[in-house]
């Protein structure tokens, strides 16, 4: 399996997993143009895409989408409760689906679970070729039991690092954003985005994705150095025993390989 994030932040997200086979995007909330000149720098044909998958209806993951099909006429799975927020010439892509359950496109098995958020409905995903798993967990305001069996075990962990809690608190932001960002349905911070990273490698997982990074709230460098320093205490090596990448906004990060 393939693994690339195209754009990753709150001006738009979208992130392709493919195989031999079956390429799928999840999420498009950037506009044609970008997409279209980042794919073709990172050698992709968007014409392989077999399928779109929707996290949830927010625009930065949704905005880019209805172009993008009046380019590339493809279906589009999202949950039932999140058609409401879409744009409604994307609706008659939308397949019929029960987005609770577990399903297959080409030779890619979706498992999609849900995530605390702020949304209508928002969905992980976990994906599978039966020999490789990849699992994608960002907008969500904590991590519980259900989630973490969802993912532990995957090859590939994209999770989000959205934001260093302090300088969340004592930026600009409003108080009452504030509170939404900090809330069970807002958005993971660095330090339990790290906690998570190190359980999951005691679960097998190799590659790490940091996700979601707030451009007001947080840096590259603070997330990875705060998952770095909680792998270090526990004597986990990151480059070593582990492999932490970041997803940034503005720009496309290098594909990864799973054997």
């Amino acid at each position: 399996m393939d693994f690339i994030n195209i754009a990753s932040g709150s001006k738009g997200n979208c992130t392709l997993v493919s195989t031999k086979n079956t390429t799928l995007m999840i999420d498009d909330g950037i506009n044609i143009r970008t997409l279209s000149e980042r794919v073709r720098l990172a050698n992709i044909d968007l014409k392989k895409v077999s399928a779109l998958l929707i996290t949830h209806e927010h625009s930065d993951h949704v905005k880019g989408i209805a172009n993008f099909l009046s380019k590339y006429s493809i279906p589009v799975y999202c949950h039932s409760r999140s058609r409401c927020g879409l744009d409604a010439k994307v609706l008659p892509y939308v397949e019929d689906t029960d987005m609770d359950k577990e399903f297959e496109i080409g030779d890619i098995i979706i498992k999609p679970f849900r995530l605390p958020h702020d949304s209508n409905y928002n969905l992980g995903y976990r994906l599978s070729d039966g020999k490789r798993n990849v699992s994608i967990a960002t907008d969500l305001g904590c991590m519980n039991d259900a989630i973490f069996a969802n993912i532990q075990g995957s090859d590939l962990v994209m999770l989000e690092s959205n934001h260093d809690v302090q300088m969340l608190k004592n930026g600009s932001y409003p108080f009452a954003l504030k509170q939404r960002i900090l809330g069970n349905n807002g958005h993971l911070s660095n330090d339990v985005c790290a906690d998570t990273v190190l359980k999951l490698t005691k679960t097998g997982t190799k590659h790490f994705v940091l996700a979601h990074l707030s451009q007001d709230n947080n840096t590259p460098e603070l997330a990875f150095e705060c998952t770095e320093k909680t792998l270090d205490k526990a004597n986990v090596k990151e480059g070593v025993d582990a492999y932490v990448d970041i997803a940034l906004q503005y720009r496309t990060m290098q594909k990864i390989h799973l054997d």
